[in-house]
């Protein structure tokens, strides 16, 4: 897990080597954040700069260069950000061989990524629960582009665990804009799916803590995701890709970790699963008893 000793040695080992480090911030999932930065007279830059979200400042991504800093406020840069990063998959940090406003402007060329249809998407790459999932769905010639000038690229994933993303000792180029706005990466349909699907699963996550938020809160942030993920994905293979209908089948695996899916009459039912989310609904609370009581429930009953 990253400090913020850790990180204050890490920044200014880099200003050792002659090379700039930088915190980033999603300030989306910690709105207002940029105020902080200012109250403490701290820099920064933000990533909507000079983009259609540039008035959103609120919920932008802000990049803080950590060259010029005394001890004391990266001290209390380095504590802030890593409790952000700690309570939400929001922080990052790399070191890069270009001053901010270079480095901000090669960042903000991956505001927007090209589809194969000719659209435009707005990715939020700097989501580290995004960010893995970025950087494992580029190829080659792309992720030489997005980590053009970084030498090192970490952040904390949603466990709060840090993550060493990327390292280069010889980082390729930074990227240089397309004419007439058009992105520098185009993402065909398979790296769309990866990021679609990651997506997905956070949007399920989210909604089964609503609907059984007192359970969910007994159990572990890796546990619920390891175990969502796995029976979300048998969901998907078997044609139920919208999260209405995903939601009542994880249900089940939830409530008998696992059991009630693997009853006859599930596997039947999943077989060939109604398309209608009413009828589908109905058939998953028609399983007999014996496979809602087929296994105990996912997290501990005397909690």
């Amino acid at each position: 897990m990253a400090t913020s000793e850790g990180l204050v040695a890490w920044s200014n080992a880099a200003n050792q080597r002659q090379t700039y480090p930088y915190f980033l911030i999603d300030s989306a999932q910690h709105e207002g954040s940029y105020k902080w930065l200012e109250k403490w007279n701290i820099p920064y830059l933000s990533l909507f700069e000079g983009q259609r979200e540039e008035s959103l400042i609120e919920i932008a991504p802000l990049l803080i260069p950590l060259n010029q800093l005394d001890p004391i406020g990266l001290e209390r840069l380095a504590n802030w950000a890593t409790e952000l990063g700690l309570k939400s998959p929001c922080f990052s940090w790399m070191e890069s061989s270009l001053p901010v406003d270079q480095l901000s402007a090669h960042l903000r060329n991956f505001h927007n990524v090209g589809l194969s249809d000719g659209q435009k998407m707005m990715l939020r790459w700097y989501d580290t629960r995004i960010l893995p999932v970025w950087l494992a769905c580029l190829e080659d010639k792309q992720l030489e582009q997005f980590t053009g000038s970084i030498f090192g690229l970490n952040f904390l994933n949603r466990f709060g665990d840090e993550v060493a993303a990327f390292e280069s000792n010889e980082p390729s180029a930074s990227s240089t804009p397309l004419p007439l706005g058009k992105p520098v990466v185009t993402l065909d349909d398979r790296q769309l799916g990866m990021l679609v699907d990651a997506g997905d699963l956070d949007t399920l996550l989210t909604h089964l803590r609503r609907v059984i938020t007192d359970e969910t809160n007994r159990l572990s942030q890796r546990v619920l995701y390891k175990f969502v993920g796995k029976y979300q994905q048998r969901a998907v293979e078997a044609g139920v890709t919208d999260i209405d209908r995903q939601s009542q089948y994880v249900l089940l695996a939830l409530y008998t970790s696992g059991a009630g899916v693997e009853h006859p009459l599930c596997q039947e039912l999943m077989a060939d699963p109604p398309k209608e989310l009413d009828e589908f609904f109905e058939k998953m609370q028609g399983l007999p008893v014996d496979a809602w009581e087929s296994g105990p429930p996912l997290w501990p009953i005397n909690s």
